[in-house]
C-alpha cells in the first residue's frame, strides 16, 4: 500500500518531475534521484520542497549509475533521457533550445545514446521483476524497442501520449508478462 517496500530511481532527474511524481504517488516508497548536473539537482530539490516531498527523496550527484551509492537495487528505474538527435537541436523551438541545457536535450547522433546507457547500466541494479520506464522521442519507439530487445530486455508495453504518439516504454529483464506497470497507477 502506497509503495511500501518499493525502491525507485529517477535516472537523470533534471528538474525532478519524475521523482516528485513517484514520491507523491507512492508515499511509502524510497525514491532516489540522480543527475550529473549540480544545477539540475539544486532545481530538483527546490521543486521537491515546493511539492512537500523533499524529505522523502534521496538525491545523488553523478554520472548515471556511477552517482548512485553501491549496494542499492531498484524495483523500477524511470528516465526521461536526452533523446533529441544532435543534428536536430538547432531546429528546436527557441523556448526549448534557449531554456533547457544542451546536456538535457542532446541524445547523440541518433538520439539513442542514453537509451544504450540505460540498457547496459540498469540490469545489475534491477530487482527480480523490476522494470525500466523511459520516455520516448517522436518516432523512437521502434529503435528503442530494438535496442532493448537486442540486450535481452523484454518490452512489456508502449503507451501513447494524448496526441497518440508512443511516449512511454516499459521493459523488464525476466518474465515481462508479470511486470506490473507503474504507468497504470492513479
Amino acid at each position: 500500500e502506497g509503495g511500501q517496500g518499493l525502491r525507485l530511481l529517477d535516472y537523470g532527474t533534471g528538474s525532478g518531475c519524475l521523482a516528485i511524481y513517484l514520491a507523491t504517488q507512492f508515499p511509502a516508497a524510497e525514491v532516489h534521484a540522480v543527475d550529473l548536473s549540480p544545477a539540475a539537482l539544486a532545481r530538483a530539490r527546490q521543486n521537491a520542497a515546493r511539492h512537500g516531498v523533499e524529505s522523502r527523496l534521496l538525491f545523488h550527484e553523478g554520472d548515471g549509475m556511477q552517482g548512485v551509492p553501491g549496494g542499492l537495487d531498484f524495483d523500477a528505474v524511470v528516465s526521461n533521457p536526452p533523446y533529441i538527435p544532435t543534428s536536430e537541436l538547432g531546429g528546436l523551438q527557441p523556448e526549448v533550445r534557449d531554456h533547457d541545457p544542451r546536456l538535457a536535450l542532446d541524445g547523440g547522433a541518433d538520439g539513442l545514446t542514453f537509451y544504450r546507457r540505460l540498457a547496459s547500466e540498469v540490469p545489475p541494479v534491477l530487482r527480480d521483476g523490476g522494470r525500466l520506464l523511459v520516455e520516448l522521442g517522436d518516432d523512437q519507439a521502434p529503435g528503442v524497442r530494438s535496442l532493448l530487445e537486442s540486450q535481452n530486455w523484454v518490452v512489456a508495453a508502449v503507451h501513447d501520449d494524448y496526441s497518440a504518439r508512443a511516449r512511454v516504454l516499459v521493459a523488464g529483464r525476466d518474465g515481462a508478462a508479470q511486470i506490473s506497470d507503474l504507468t497504470q497507477h492513479g
